[in-house]
């Protein structure tokens, strides 16, 4: 099943029926290829209001299901199993119909197949693929680099071709759901700063300026803009004490990362722990902020334990089990490798590979 093509369509578009009030039948046949779906149970989730609260469900079988239901005006729905994300629809009147890779039978559902049909991006998504896993087995940093490179032209790519298709969906759509469905796809994928995304927030209607990842994206973008170069930095308070405790006064490098994160692993392998050894003695403090580890409290400490093992990091470290964190800085992605000067003053941020000792160089020789 093209589970990832079914996501990332309806991610980007779908298209809003007008409602009377009047509840209308709908109906969603669903038929798989894929027999690892036999006998498990769908759940269906609204992604909008509670999507952690199953609506409904129904067990497949023979590669078939089938949920019926009333509905007033449209909503997304979320169809999965209890042990992963399945597929993405609009709930709207009439008969909607699911397969491997498409669905349709409504206006909506149909819009948004041929939508995303239309992109293209099926190509890029597999050269991706590839390089993620020349990127994960790289013997080394600079065959790492290379992957790395050619991945982020390929999503420079995808990125491209879905906010040009979103803005278009959003400036003919800025009052319903499918102007809503554009801008959260453009809130994920796009890059602003505070006052451009808060420009256009006033300017929207309250259905898209009040929803909540719009607000999460502000809010952001607001704590970016507080943390951005020559700013002074916002003191964190970790498990095991503070940040200002650790880089005060100092040259440091402060790397927010997780033991599960593979770029981040190649970043602490690659420069972190040998600009530890290199600049230590000279002034230069590296200091491992983790963040967004996984499970209950002590597997996340046995997690932090054996990367600072694997890693042979011996460099100060802070836990930070609460988001708090990556909530003060802005920060949705990691690594995220900052410095800072003696005085505070934030100097660079989303410091990657060479960049990071060239940062380093020139803050010492200050």
């Amino acid at each position: 099943m093209k589970k990832n093509n079914l996501i990332f369509c309806v991610a980007i578009v779908c298209t809003l029926m007008c409602s009377c009030g009047d509840k209308q039948q709908f109906t969603i046949n669903g038929s798989f290829d894929d027999t690892e779906l036999n006998g498990k149970t769908l759940y269906m989730h609204d992604q909008y209001n509670d999507p952690d609260t199953p609506l409904d469900s129904a067990v497949v079988t023979d590669g078939k299901f089938t949920f019926k239901g009333t509905v007033d005006e449209p909503w997304l729905a979320m169809l999965r199993t209890a042990e992963e994300f399945v597929i993405e629809l609009i709930v709207e009147p009439g008969t909607i119909t699911v397969s491997d890779d498409s669905i349709g039978g409504t206006p909506m559902n149909d819009k948004l197949m041929a939508a995303y049909t239309g992109l293209e991006i099926d190509e890029i998504e597999g050269q991706m693929e590839e390089y993620i896993l020349l990127y994960y087995s790289a013997p080394d940093a600079k065959s790492r680099a290379e992957a790395e490179q050619v991945l982020d032209s390929l999503d420079s790519i995808r990125v491209g071709r879905t906010l040009e298709a979103c803005w278009n969906l959003y400036h003919e759509n800025r009052d319903n759901m499918l102007g809503l469905w554009a801008m959260r796809t453009i809130v994920q994928d796009g890059e602003f700063t505070y006052n451009q995304f808060d420009s256009i927030v006033k300017e929207a209607s309250p259905l898209v300026a009040g929803n909540k990842n719009v607000q999460q994206k502000l809010e952001q973008l607001r704590n970016i803009e507080a943390t951005s170069v020559g700013k002074h930095y916002v003191d964190i308070q970790g498990v095991d004490g503070k940040l200002s405790d650790l880089v005060d006064g100092r040259v440091a490098l402060v790397d927010f990362y997780a033991s599960w994160c593979g770029p981040c692993r190649a970043e602490i392998k690659d420069n972190l722990v040998p600009l530890w050894k290199k600049y230590q003695k000279k002034g230069l403090v590296v200091v491992g902020l983790n963040v967004w580890e996984r499970g209950d409290a002590a597997a996340r400490k046995a997690a932090h334990e054996k990367v600072m093992a694997d890693l042979g990091i011996t460099y100060p470290q802070l836990v930070d089990s609460t988001r708090t964190a990556t909530n003060t800085y802005g920060v949705n992605g990691i690594p995220q490798i900052m410095l800072i000067g003696p005085d505070g003053t934030i100097l660079a941020r989303d410091l990657r590979g060479p960049a990071i000792e060239e940062a380093v160089v020139k803050a010492l020789d200050r």
